[in-house]
């Protein structure tokens, strides 16, 4: 599966009196990941909207490996593995030096088709075929 990435630094601001990434930070570089995803592929939450869809998360799972730290030089991961009935995307945070893994983090995102706010169950049709055409693209 194709991965994009995304470099960062870690910020002073992110970190606690230990110079550690405070845990509630992580979602914000996964959200960071997931638009650089969502870009790429094609399909950002712009275009989603224009076609009448929101993609809230309904589900992020963040496993701590190695605890970030002030400064550190990471690159995030994300990746698609499965679109068709929701979107679920993978992420790993690794040092970029080392290439070792510090955190690994998964979401679930469901389309709700607005302004009626309905849930739905599959995805909708400009999104797998977004999708598809980035995919075959990088095979």
């Amino acid at each position: 599966m194709k991965k994009v990435s995304l470099n960062i630094d870690i910020p002073f601001f992110d970190v606690d009196a230990y110079r550690v990434v405070w845990h509630g930070n992580y979602p914000k570089y996964i959200e960071m990941s997931r638009c650089a995803l969502l870009s790429e592929i094609g399909c950002p939450y712009s275009v989603m909207e224009e076609h009448g869809f929101f993609f809230p998360i309904v589900d992020i799972q963040v496993k701590y490996v190695k605890p970030l730290l002030f400064e550190q030089k990471v690159v995030i991961e994300s990746w698609l593995t499965e679109w068709e009935n929701r979107l679920k995307i993978s992420y790993t945070i690794k040092d970029r030096a080392s290439g070792e893994i510090y955190t690994k983090a998964k979401t679930t995102q469901f389309a709700v088709a607005m302004p009626d706010q309905i849930t739905q169950f599959e995805s909708p049709p400009f999104l797998i075929e977004t999708i598809n055409a980035w995919l075959k693209k990088h095979e």
